[in-house]
């Protein structure tokens, strides 16, 4: 009878913890998802969970096969919900890509991320991605007057195409490199939101920076034009310690270290909520939301902000205005600025515009 009792009790204590394991590892699925994707997607994640098994099994056999089998449902499930693609489709547009465009290397993980198969199928037919009329008209936009983009549309010339003076071919070629998703990655990072993003701003801190402040007497025309990095003021920008999950930081220099002279630093985590008050000329369109979701891996482009910087047009930029979903041009809606108080000393045509649409505007009201 004690054996029994014994024996059920054992079984009871099994169960507990078995129940324990699979609670354990369901909250880790729910809030952790990116911990699951680097086990059973890396080098090291996978190197644990052999060693896990490994050990399992020193100690009980039948625990480490079953151990072996879950984890190895686990890691093929890992893999199925991260394959849209046929294979034959993958097949052909590696082969397409490899007779068209021999000097890229194309990444069939991260072209899995941006494009449905709906658009894979399109290239394999037509030899390009599908890109709107409206992504078409903003990289045409670009390359007029980005240098970065117009630096990649010249890589034409290579091929034998003259895309300064027909833009037509010179997007087609575009096009058979850039998915939609990627193209307007690199268009949104050329402006003044994305460049937020990627090197952040600067903003003063009200108790100054003794470590970094400039000794008496001496000149600051390097950092004035530029030449030397300004680190007296901090620097707001976004974290990609988490691919998945970008954060706000906050850097303040804190002057050389004292052995080899290094560049040493202090990082602090910045709440979105309070960006608003941190940074001079920053609003959130909507309610405050964390802006580095559209840096992830998997971009979110659902958090609009308004960014005024120095020697820069107010409005929203134009990539950014498509992935948001809004319209901030002037004369095609009535544009956001107009309720904004604009120096004239310092944007002086942008003053004029702003009275002479503020007089249309009152001409146009019905009584």
């Amino acid at each position: 009878m004690k054996v029994k009792n014994l024996f059920n009790n054992e079984n009871k204590t099994k169960i507990i913890g078995l129940l324990t394991i699979l609670i354990a590892i369901w909250l880790i699925l729910y809030f952790i998802p990116e911990l699951f994707v680097s086990l059973f997607n890396t080098l090291l994640g996978n190197l644990i969970l052999i060693l896990t098994v490994l050990l399992v099994s020193a100690n009980n056999k039948i625990y480490g096969l079953l151990t072996g089998l879950v984890l190895l449902i686990l890691y093929r499930f890992s893999h199925i919900s991260r394959e849209k693609f046929t294979t034959d489709s993958e097949r052909d547009f590696l082969e397409i890509q490899n007779s068209i465009n021999k000097q890229n290397v194309f990444d069939m993980n991260i072209i899995n991320s941006q494009a449905s198969q709906q658009e894979l199928d399109y290239f394999n037919k037509n030899g390009m991605w599908p890109w709107s009329q409206d992504v078409i008209e903003l990289y045409n936009k670009a390359i007029n007057r980005n240098p970065y983009v117009r630096m990649t549309a010249q890589q034409t010339s290579a091929k034998g195409i003259d895309s300064t003076t027909d833009n037509i071919k010179g997007i087609n070629y575009a096009r058979r490199i850039y998915n939609q998703a990627a193209i307007l990655r690199i268009l949104s990072y050329q402006t003044k939101e994305g460049q937020f993003l990627l090197n952040g701003v600067l903003v003063k801190d009200p108790s100054g920076n003794k470590m970094e402040d400039l000794p008496s007497g001496f000149g600051d025309f390097p950092y004035a034009v530029g030449l030397l990095e300004n680190r007296v003021d901090d620097v707001i920008k976004c974290s990609m310690k988490d691919e998945q999950n970008p954060t706000l930081e906050r850097v303040r220099y804190t002057g050389k270290g004292g052995i080899f002279g290094e560049q040493t630093e202090k990082t602090t985590p910045v709440d979105y909520n309070d960006l608003e008050k941190i940074i001079p000329g920053f609003t959130f369109l909507n309610k405050p939301c964390n802006p580095c979701g559209a840096l992830a891996a998997n971009p979110d482009y659902s958090c609009a902000y308004r960014l005024r910087v120095r020697n820069k047009p107010p409005f929203i930029s134009d990539v950014w205005q498509y992935l948001w979903g809004i319209n901030d041009n002037p004369l095609e809606s009535q544009p956001s600025f107009l309720t904004q108080n604009i120096n004239p000393n310092e944007f002086p045509l942008l003053s004029e515009l702003q009275i002479e649409l503020k007089k249309q505007n009152r001409y146009q009201k019905p009584n």
